[in-house]
């Protein structure tokens, strides 16, 4: 079984910690804080997101897997297709996205798995680029590659503490500094859409309790499939 990551501060593959101190603060406004890094790799684009949801784990996972939904909440979103689904916490996507003029849009296959902590206050998604067969059929376009990227969720109180850390190489020509304002805007636009999509309570408690029961089965899961424990 692939390790998910190593620890709670842990360093993504190719990435930045998300306690790195050289993660810049670039807009703070409607409860969203956005920061820029640098890297190396020259086209890899980093972008760290915090915010705060009002409701529970549960509540923002079912929003988050509701993929025909996403459209409703996604900025730039085309079309979103599961590939692949191994078990509750592990599936492969192939993802599409409206990219401004002169642009080609853009897709990328990633595989999403999840974690949780073992008293339930957490959860984590980790997502990256892989390569699957599933996608030969769909438009390939430009091919975008995520770096191992990471979508936690802390609950604290009524309240669920997001911290998003979003490493992605848009591929193609586009210039990186309309790259950088690009997706600065496009992450403010999404996770606002996050938090009103949650808001508006669209799922019912029979749906609610199942995702729940889904959370609460990470534990059993990973000792059953020897899983790397995310969480210390």
């Amino acid at each position: 079984m692939l390790a998910l990551v190593a620890a709670r501060t842990a360093r993504a593959q190719h990435g930045i910690a998300v306690d790195d101190p050289s993660w810049r603060l670039e807009s703070s406004a409607d409860g969203i804080a956005l920061y820029s890094g640098s890297l190396r790799e020259a086209g890899v684009v980093p972008l760290k997101a915090v915010m705060s949801i009002p409701g529970t784990i549960d509540e923002v996972a079912l929003v988050l897997v509701d993929i025909p939904r996403r459209r409703e909440w996604i900025s730039n979103f085309d079309e979103s297709v599961l590939l692949e689904r191994t078990n509750d916490y592990d599936q492969t996507e192939y993802l599409r996205v409206f990219v401004p003029w002169p642009a080609q849009n853009r897709t990328a296959v990633i595989r999403a798995r999840v974690a949780v902590s073992d008293d339930l206050s957490r959860a984590i998604i980790a997502a990256q680029s892989v390569d699957s067969h599933r996608a030969d059929p769909l438009p390939k376009l430009v091919r975008a590659q995520v770096h191992a990227s990471t979508f936690q969720m802390t609950q604290v109180g009524n309240h669920v503490e997001v911290v998003a850390l979003v490493f992605i190489d848009p591929c193609g020509s586009i210039p990186k500094w309309i790259v950088n304002h690009f997706s600065r805007r496009a992450a403010r636009a999404t996770l606002a859409g996050l938090r009103r999509q949650v808001a508006r309570r669209l799922y019912s408690p029979a749906q609610l309790a199942g995702m729940h029961r889904r959370i609460q089965g990470y534990r059993a899961f990973r000792d059953r499939e020897g899983a790397v424990p995310l969480f210390q």
